[in-house]
């Protein structure tokens, strides 16, 4: 759901300091006050995804961002990403303005759309072709980063020959092997059934606490969230998205899955939900 804009509306920025600006620090990403907008196809008028929006995802952070259907967290990774623009306010990552697709990013989509016709190992390397990386150094580092996500043994097999659970692992693989220094994440879990989920929520912990990579993390699952990330980032209802809540998680890690029983746990994701259920629009 968007906002359809006047074509004379010129977004302001509010230029007030921000959380997002007051908390960054080397290798975070911050955005501030960012609105997007696009223009639809149908009747070439303006519509805003996005309203206005700040925050920052401190270096080294498991941040989710969660919010009700339509609300643009697709948009707002997409435009982190360098893919989509911002209409107003601006991005940053480690100090430099976002204004394109840079190696510093990388992005794991829903899908895994691997290459049919390339092995595993050929999938997770091709990336490091691209950048013109040595054979041989490309084959190890694609070796290393398969075996980090749990696919040893199955470098000569074929995406048809892997389970959904293992063609995301692929895919995280091919995101991790080039050494990104923010992991971009768009519901990469969503298409795979509850159990194989649960493994993989489990899975990414493990891999995110052996290389440390700051993470940007959207998901409709609230229960995900909150087991996955230091932070979860609720956006309001659609139209005009801003950020709702704002909720710390600090529960210890490693995590298990019996966190997920407890009471603390229940009581964040009954607050998410109540917030995103509420149709709160500001941020409490």
């Amino acid at each position: 759901m968007s906002e359809v804009i006047e074509a004379n509306h010129r977004p302001v920025r509010d230029v007030s300091a921000t959380a997002a600006s007051t908390q960054a620090g080397p290798g975070a990403l911050v955005i501030d006050h960012v609105g997007i907008t696009f223009t639809a196809r149908r009747d070439n008028k303006r519509y805003r995804a996005i309203k206005d929006v700040s925050f920052t995802v401190r270096e080294n952070e498991f941040c989710c961002v969660v919010g009700p259907s339509g609300c643009g967290k697709s948009s707002l990774l997409l435009a982190v990403a360098g893919l989509v623009p911002a209409s107003h306010g601006e991005m940053s990552f480690d100090g430099n303005r976002i204004v394109s697709p840079e190696r510093d990013r990388a992005v794991v989509f829903q899908s895994a759309s691997l290459l049919p016709w390339r092995t595993v190992i050929a999938n997770v390397s091709y990336g490091l072709e691209m950048m013109k990386v040595p054979r041989r150094e490309a084959r190890e580092r694609s070796r290393a980063i398969v075996e980090l996500v749990g696919l040893k043994g199955f470098e000569g097999h074929y995406p048809h020959e892997l389970s959904g659970g293992m063609q995301q692992r692929v895919n995280l693989a091919r995101a991790l092997v080039a050494d990104p220094q923010l992991l971009l994440m768009d519901e990469p879990f969503a298409a795979l059934d509850a159990q194989t989920r649960e493994v993989m929520q489990a899975e990414l912990l493990r891999i995110w606490g052996q290389m440390r990579k700051s993470v940007m993390f959207v998901t409709h699952q609230i229960d995900e969230a909150v087991f996955l990330g230091d932070r979860v980032i609720v956006l309001s209802k659609g139209p005009g998205t801003t950020i709702a809540d704002i909720v710390e998680v600090n529960f210890p890690r490693p995590r298990s899955e019996e966190v997920k029983r407890t009471p603390e746990f229940l009581a964040l994701v009954d607050r998410i939900w109540n917030c995103i259920r509420s149709g709160a629009t500001a941020q409490n």
